[in-house]
């Protein structure tokens, strides 16, 4: 497929590409965000060596959803050999990091940023 034209936007197309790293699921809430993202991670634990799933959502749906209590550390999925779940709750990881006056007052005034919960997870992985 020449590198110009525009791939389908199916499930199927993200499962069979093989370059593909990364996939974020947003959107707002009750919109089904877990409910996706964990359908598809376990699509994708079938065609790759291995899987990781990262939820920021401080409410702990992620664990809800395959009935098994997740932490910061990437963990095994019940039932699965390549599946590993992690769930960062971002305002306790800030919470975490030393700091007053006008630190705090960056670290209040990032989080107010959209998006902050998912790049705080990202950074989490990296580590």
């Amino acid at each position: 497929m020449a590198s110009d034209q525009e791939l389908p936007g199916t499930v199927q197309n993200i499962l069979d590409q093989e370059s593909l790293k990364w996939v974020f699921v947003g959107g707002k809430g009750g919109v089904g965000k877990t409910t996706c993202s964990s359908i598809l991670s376990i699509l994708l634990s079938r065609v790759r060596s291995s899987v990781l799933i990262i939820s920021t959502d401080p409410a702990h749906n992620l664990s809800d959803a395959f009935q098994q209590r997740f932490t910061k550390a990437p963990t095994l999925v019940n039932g699965f050999s390549n599946l590993y779940a992690m769930e960062v709750d971002p305002s306790v990881e800030n919470e975490e990091l030393p700091g007053d006056g006008m630190d705090n007052l960056f670290s209040e005034l990032a989080n107010a940023i959209p998006g902050i919960d998912e790049a705080m997870s990202f950074a989490e992985m990296l580590k």
